[in-house]
């Protein structure tokens, strides 16, 4: 059924306001929820002084990303959101502004793909009846996280010292459960064969709702963090890491094999020259 966004009359004019510059506000939400590149039907419609819907109502859609959520402190204007078509569009229509009209029902029906990045978003509808806005979310609820600071040392962002404009790497520490799992037990094997470490240093693993990391504005939104869309994948330093002390470091391949060993997936799991990248699933069922 088509329930998810009900626009209807007036709220407060946001529209030219919300994508003038960008805004950190309470206003933004995570739930609704909904997976990057999934599609959701949706409808909005106009309602009279009486309450009653308007049949043939004409309504201006638009869409837009709140900036700077889901620890993405890079914006430009480039950045992705979410779009939409109508009933009846040809195939891979993607619009972020259109008119339309309610039928005979008083309804104008749409469907939204969600966008690559995961981060708070809006839809607008806008009539002469006024316009109102939904906040909902692009990204996943399924990954927590991952912090186990007795067996992990925390390295990248400021917790290295380098100056990347993404803060503490806190921002970055989410997968999913069985992936988890499989990384701390990875390295309590990894520790338990080699007397004498106790500690290894880990990086990223997923945002706080998954999606893109934005390394930057140069990116345009398209990271070479692909593989940690999902929070299935971890980075674990090994030899040549300028941030991780060398006692700390792993022999990546034997790393890797330990992942291996509690299920991660050894096409997807590999040496990237000074660390070991594990994956437990394979980014081909990422969405792209």
């Amino acid at each position: 059924m088509f329930n998810r966004l009900s626009l209807g009359v007036a709220a407060a004019l946001c529209a030219v306001i919300l994508l003038s510059a960008p805004v950190r506000s309470n206003a933004q939400s995570y739930s609704p929820i909904f997976a990057p590149q999934s599609t959701t039907p949706w409808r909005a419609w106009c309602v009279d002084g009486y309450g009653h819907l308007v049949p043939y109502c004409y309504i201006y859609l638009f869409t837009g990303a709140w900036t700077y959520t889901n620890a993405h402190f890079h914006t430009d204007s480039s950045q992705p959101y979410s779009t939409f078509s109508f009933p009846g569009d040809p195939p891979g229509t993607a619009r972020t502004a259109a008119w339309g009209q309610s039928g005979p029902d008083g309804y104008l029906y749409f469907y939204m793909k969600g966008s690559i990045v995961g981060q708070a978003e809006f839809a607008c509808s806008q009539s002469g009846y006024g316009t109102t806005c939904s906040n909902f979310a692009v990204g996943y609820n399924d990954v927590y996280y991952n912090d186990h600071p007795e067996i992990w040392i925390r390295i990248g962002g400021s917790d290295t010292g380098g100056d990347t404009g993404h803060g503490t790497t806190a921002y970055n520490r989410y997968m999913r459960t069985y992936a988890a799992y499989g990384l701390y037990y990875a390295t309590q094997a990894y520790v338990a064969d080699h007397p004498g470490v106790n500690q290894l240093c880990t990086n990223d693993m997923a945002l706080p709702f998954g999606g893109k990391f934005d390394i930057g504005s140069s990116t345009r939104w398209r990271s070479p963090h692909v593989e940690h869309d999902r929070g299935t994948a971890a980075d674990v330093a090994g030899p040549g890491s300028g941030q991780c002390p060398v006692a700390h470091q792993v022999v990546a391949s034997e790393f890797i094999q330990q992942c291996i060993r509690q299920g991660a997936l050894a096409a997807n799991s590999y040496n990237e020259g000074n660390h070991a990248h594990c994956n437990w699933a394979s980014p081909s069922s990422y969405p792209h």
